[in-house]
């Protein structure tokens, strides 16, 4: 799902609004037009008298945006005038528009330059080319939008440039509402803005401001109202340093003809059903039938079903003739092999439901969605949607557009903070409460014999297991050379990860079942050994040491008060084994590794260790346990950071006779035995050792908001 975002010129207010669904009995308007400003528009505001800062490569002299919303859509005026003051400001005459002919239509103004007070109509010898090619095939999509352009010829240094057009919305077949925001720059520049609505009395269009902006002058216009707002010459916005994505939402203004979240849901809904009726021979009944034949276990039928979505459909988002909202009939999309999450989705429900497994579909915010509870409802904040599926009296989420989930046991919920079940009846928004990552992103496993001695090269052998959704490139790229050449890119990508290493031999393995990308390497190279035979030698283990959190403090004139982001869901492990050489003499060895078990500012930081005199092992975790903390306990961060032990783990050799092996340093159990560190394999499964028992990950869960 997506919506529609456009750019005039280097217009420093953005518009959006979520693109509707096409209106079968419309003809797509493919070219722009071009016409007066509509009646109901009004004079631009006055620029600004205020000086121009020294050095500014351009003056806004005004940037206006005008809605109105009638009983066929809305149409949104939006015009704006730049000063043009330095060569790097000439790139405002590379102008281009966008719509989606299904149910907009573009109409230009004017298009003028303003030069020692003359004005100069450039739209008298020239227009708008149409670019005939999609926008984001690259990117597997085919929203059927139109872009033209226009390169301003003769623009100079001195000049301001003005440019107006319309985009007409037409209303559509869903009964989809108005909606829109208009986002007022929030960075220190110069000019006039304004936002204008205009409304019939009594639509019941609702009007949102965020908190740091005035209230709109509202007056009624014989049967419209008129909200506007005016903005000149305004301060850069104060974003709290370090805060949650919601905290850099500032000068918006939002208005949405949706009473509340049950409306948005019951509206959408309503295609989802429509789309996801089988026809009676449909071939995807023959698919669950199939599927049902081989187990009658409901959780290894959901996987198979998902599995069928997820490795038969192709993905390609599709927004043409309005399909950015309405998806595609599940028949079609089994007969084309591809379709977008919308399709997928659809898809994956008709399925499951065959099975008699209950699901529905929920819309989602694929970038985090922080702060959707703070807007009016609409359906613009959301741009994906998955399967939340019931089993029992367990709950699944399960996206189609993703690749090589296997299980359903190993299923995150999505990124998204917010959720929207769509159902007949309407739904409330519901928080989706984040829970631990449950499996590292990546792991990476060193192993170093240096027993040969502290001058010769020694033995390596690395693995790093891999579980991000890259993996599935990677292992394209890689499957598609011949072995030779992977061999050669694997030991160039192992240099450059460990420059001390001269690789021997490289490998690499794919593991459908859990998900995750193994690379290894074996070789010799340079142990890194401080000191000399005289004063004793020290090796510091790969990976080994904690950096201290970050001390969480902000400048005096941004708010205290405001929390503090994680860089959630991060999870990462280290383990590393190193078998020293013989000490010198008059030296034996000691191991420095102290055990971690603690939780700091939201975060998991686990160590263990051990030495028994020729090895030394260590592994260690840093897991991002939840997306955000309060500033009361970012507050206890710096007062814990001079006890956060982040010293690295290391082996130095010291004068004297040695201890025995049991006054070594031990792990965190309290023993000196190693089967708490495990081998190769177990890193590369699929439970690896990476996090101590006292405290394992928290299960997402969704919590019910009121409907407003």
């Amino acid at each position: 799902m997506v919506g529609t975002t456009r750019w005039i010129g280097v217009l420093p207010m953005v518009v959006a609004g979520a693109a509707a669904a096409a209106s079968p009995d419309r003809t797509p308007v493919r070219l722009v037009r071009y016409a007066p400003q509509p009646t109901w528009v009004i004079a631009a505001p006055t620029g600004s008298a205020a000086p121009t800062p020294r050095g500014a490569p351009l003056r806004i002299v005004f940037a206006d945006q005008q809605t109105r919303v009638t009983d066929h859509g809305q149409e949104e005026f939006q015009a704006t005038r730049l000063a043009l003051l330095a060569p790097e400001a000439l790139g405002a005459g590379n102008l281009a528009v966008t719509w989606a002919p299904a149910n907009e239509e573009i109409i230009v103004h004017g298009l003028s330059i303003i030069r020692d007070g003359r004005t100069i109509d450039v739209l008298a010898t020239q227009k708008f080319t149409i670019i005939q090619r999609e926008n984001n095939l690259e990117q597997s999509a085919l929203d059927g939008n139109l872009t033209a352009t226009l390169q301003v010829a003769g623009l100079q240094i001195g000049d301001e440039l003005e440019f107006a057009a319309t985009t007409v919305r037409h209303q559509t077949s869903l009964v989809e509402q108005p909606q829109g925001f208009v986002q007022f720059p929030v960075a220190g520049v110069r000019g006039a803005y304004r936002a204008r609505l205009l409304e019939p009395r009594g639509s019941g269009v609702a009007y949102r401001l965020s908190p740091d902006l005035p209230q709109p002058v509202t007056r009624e216009l014989g049967t419209e109202t008129e909200r506007q707002l005016l903005m000149a010459d305004p301060a850069s916005v104060t974003v709290p340093d370090g805060a949650p994505p919601r905290y850099g939402i500032a000068r918006l203004v939002q208005f949405s003809g949706y009473r509340d979240w049950a409306a948005v849901s019951r509206t959408f809904n309503a295609p989802y059903v429509r789309a996801g009726m089988l026809g009676a021979d449909s071939p995807v009944k023959v698919e669950a039938v199939r599927i049902a034949a081989e187990t009658t276990d409901p959780t290894r039928r959901a996987e198979a079903a998902l599995r069928l979505v997820q490795d038969r459909i192709r993905y390609v988002y599709v927004g043409l003739d309005g399909g950015n909202y309405q998806p595609a009939a599940v028949d079609e999309t089994w007969r084309r092999r591809f379709g977008d999450c919308k399709a997928k989705t659809v898809l994956l429900i008709a399925l499951l439901r065959e099975l008699g497994i209950a699901a529905e579909p929920v819309l989602v915010a694929s970038k985090g969605g922080d702060g959707i509870d703070e807007r009016l409802p609409t359906p613009a904040v959301f741009d994906h949607v998955v399967v939340r599926a019931t089993i029992g009296n367990a709950t699944f989420w399960l996206d189609g557009t993703r690749l090589g989930d296997r299980t359903l046991a190993t299923l995150d919920p999505p990124p998204s903070r917010w959720a929207l079940p769509l159902r007949p009846a309407g739904a409330a928004l519901e928080r989706i409460v984040a829970g631990s990552p449950r499996l590292p992103s990546r792991v990476q496993v060193v192993e170093i014999d240096a027993s040969a001695g502290f001058d010769k090269p020694g033995r390596y052998r690395v693995q790093q297991t891999l579980r991000t959704d890259d993996i599935f490139g990677m292992r394209a790229q890689l499957a598609g050379l011949a072995k030779a050449d992977a061999d050669k890119a694997l030991a160039g990508y192992w240099r450059q990860q460990f420059p001390v290493l001269e690789p021997s031999r490289v490998t690499w393995r794919f593991d459908d079942a859990n998900r995750l990308l193994v690379l290894g390497v074996e070789g010799e190279g340079k142990v890194d050994w401080d000191g000399d035979a005289t004063d004793g030698r020290t090796h510091y283990l790969f990976g080994a040491g904690f950096p201290p959190p970050d001390e969480m403090k902000r400048p005096k004139d941004q708010p205290q008060d405001a929390p503090w982001a994680n860089d959630y869901p991060s999870f990462t492990c280290y383990a590393t084994t190193v078998k020293v050489p013989s000490p010198d003499k008059g030296f034996h060895w000691v191991f420095s590794s102290r055990p971690m078990d603690r939780r700091l500012g939201g975060m998991s930081y686990w160590r263990i260790s051990s030495f028994d005199g020729t090895t030394a092992r260590m592994v260690k975790s840093r897991r991002v346990d939840v997306p955000e903390i309060t500033a009361k306990e970012a507050a206890a961060i710096p007062v814990a950071v001079p006890k956060f032990d982040n010293d690295k783990s290391y082996v130095w050799e010291v004068a004297g006779k040695g201890r025995a092996a049991k006054d070594a340093p031990v792990d965190a159990s309290g023993t000196v035995g190693v089967s708490k560190f495990g081998t190769f394999e177990d890193f590369a499964g699929a439970t690896p050792p990476c996090q101590g028992g006292d405290r394992p990950p928290q299960p997402a869960s969704t919590t019910p908001t009121r409907s407003e």
